[in-house]
């Protein structure tokens, strides 16, 4: 489950969860209609591609009311839970509106970062609690460890953690070895119906 060097150069940060994410949908084929809530970067939608986006984002769209809602095979929510009012309603309504697949990433020890407001951290089993009741095979993960909450409170973007840490040590920090269930970074779950 190591990243490849372009998606480390792309994202540091969420490198390993994009990773995995990728590695749980091959040998899928997954098509049909799917919602993008928020602002991502697109690559998860780009895994998926015999899916059609549609993406939703804040304030037109609010992923907490029904209203904003429809029905879709694929759901994701990628890095919006924490911004969020009530990130357990727009869980409810990925149970109610997802036909097949819900991605969900979330960030734990990272920095408050208002886009307009930073509310929630949830742990993987905030996640599974939430879940649990609409969606019968979840698989939630999460990477991180003391460095890389450090990297990120110090540096703040991938292309400063790069040129300032020493490449033997953000390389061991994406090992599976170097990874600290108590001190996760980014948390993610994949579930299907």
């Amino acid at each position: 489950m190591i990243p490849s060097d372009d998606l480390v150069r792309d994202d540091y940060f969420r490198a390993v969860m994009y990773t995995d994410i990728a590695e749980q949908l091959a040998g899928l084929d997954i098509t049909g209609t799917g919602i993008e809530w928020g602002g991502s970067n697109g690559v998860i939608q780009r895994m998926l591609p015999g899916v059609q986006w549609e993406n939703r984002d804040y304030p037109e769209y609010d992923v907490c009311k029904a209203e904003s809602w429809s029905p879709a095979d694929v759901v994701v929510a990628d890095q919006v839970l924490e911004h969020v009012m009530y990130p357990w309603k727009a869980i409810e309504y990925a149970g109610i509106y997802t036909r097949d697949l819900a991605i969900v990433t979330v960030p734990f020890l990272i920095g408050v970062h208002p886009c307009p407001d930073d509310c929630w951290r949830m742990t993987p089993s905030t996640l599974r609690r939430l879940t649990d009741p609409y969606f019968p095979h979840i698989e939630i993960r999460s990477w991180g460890n003391a460095d890389v909450a450090y990297w990120h409170a110090k540096y703040n973007d991938t292309g400063t953690v790069l040129r300032n840490v020493p490449e033997g040590e953000w390389r061991h920090s994406l090992t599976p070895e170097a990874n600290d269930l108590a001190k996760p970074f980014v948390i993610w779950m994949v579930a299907r119906k």
